[in-house]
């Protein structure tokens, strides 16, 4: 079997969408816009199982945005197990591109969508192919997915950047780039591999956005990250144009308090009036690095013991991913962090 006739066999099971709805209601179940191509597939085969000529299965489960994103992707059975087929299928969903569910014509989020996909064998090893030796050699290059940037577009700089023919009128898009981090963390040769819908510039807005992406230099291990390539998503949300408030993607938490964070914060008045549990609601704009500001108490309970005063000094200690795997901004909105408190060491109250 040549490797030109690697297929991706995909199918949606477990589609449902997350908003109630009533008798009346009419629901639309997600939809493929683009499948993945046999060279998309070989971009993300495990090194080791592609030298080896090796196939495999995975069927990934995820939830869909109502932009026709997948997030939130976990891997729910590969094979052969331990070969590294699971996250290289996970790896490969910011190339796949759906209509979103809708519920009486509104986008809404999806719960539950499984994705098998089937890497066929190559039917040749390619661990012994020089560069340029062969068709199989270009697809040996490192590719990394779920970045954490260092830099990105803001809100404000993907309003902007929005494409006119789009904007005027009134939808969105969304395009998939592939580039290569140079060594100092910017990107490079970037090229649109998905853009929906055509026609309407979404590419071309994509690409100008990419010098302001900037990623580490170096993997964990040290690795530099010089020639490795990446799949960037880029979203221009339709809603964002009329919205009073930025909309954003889902939030991506890179830090987060520890247990001793929230101790060192529960308030006093709480202790002496032997509460044990409790809850509270910030809303806050994320700010370059991912940091948080102007954070606002939405809810507190109980209320008026300084649960939403200590929950306001408790967001030092988290940081947002400043672009999320939908491919939209989160430098220039809001979050919403709800927090629940306990403390254990503080007996209950006996009961009359």
């Amino acid at each position: 079997m040549g490797l030109r006739s690697v297929l991706a066999g995909l199918a949606l099971a477990g589609v449902c969408a997350a908003t109630p709805a009533g008798a009346e209601d009419v629901r639309a179940n997600p939809d493929w816009l683009r499948k993945p191509r046999p060279e998309d597939l070989l971009a993300v085969w495990p090194i080791e199982a592609l030298k080896r000529g090796q196939g495999g299965k995975a069927v990934i489960q995820c939830r869909l945005s109502t932009a026709g994103v997948l997030f939130d992707c976990k891997a729910i059975s590969e094979s052969p197990a331990g070969a590294g087929f699971g996250n290289a299928a996970i790896a490969l969903t910011p190339q796949l591109l759906m209509k979103p569910a809708t519920l009486n014509g509104v986008p809404v989020i999806a719960e539950g969508i499984r994705i098998p996909i089937n890497f066929q064998s190559p039917g040749v090893a390619t661990g012994s192919h020089l560069a340029g030796a062969g068709s199989t050699a270009p697809i040996m290059k490192k590719v990394i997915s779920y970045v954490i940037w260092l830099e990105a577009p803001t809100y404000a700089q993907v309003l902007t950047a929005y494409p006119e023919k789009a904007r005027a009128a009134g939808i969105g898009g969304r395009a998939v780039l592939n580039c290569t981090f140079k060594g100092d963390g910017r990107l490079s040769g970037c090229a649109t591999i998905t853009e929906e819908p055509k026609g309407y510039g979404v590419g071309a807005a994509a690409r100008s956005l990419a010098p302001l992406f900037l990623g580490p230099a170096n993997l964990p291990s040290g690795e530099s990250l010089k020639g490795v390539g990446v799949q960037v998503p880029v979203t221009f949300e339709a809603r964002a144009l009329q919205a009073a408030q930025p909309v954003i993607g889902k939030p991506n938490w890179t830090a987060l308090p520890q247990p001793a964070d929230l101790k060192a914060v529960f308030p006093k008045a709480a202790v002496a009036a032997g509460v044990t549990t409790a809850r509270s609601v910030v809303n806050c704009e994320v700010v370059a690095g991912g940091g948080l500001t102007d954070c606002k108490v939405v809810s507190e309970d109980p209320a008026g013991l300084g649960f939403g005063a200590s929950t306001v000094a408790l967001t030092a200690s988290f940081r947002v991913g400043i672009w999320t795997a939908e491919g939209l901004p989160a430098v220039g909105g809001r979050v919403r962090i709800p927090v629940r408190y306990e403390n254990p060491s503080q007996p209950a109250p006996a009961k009359p």
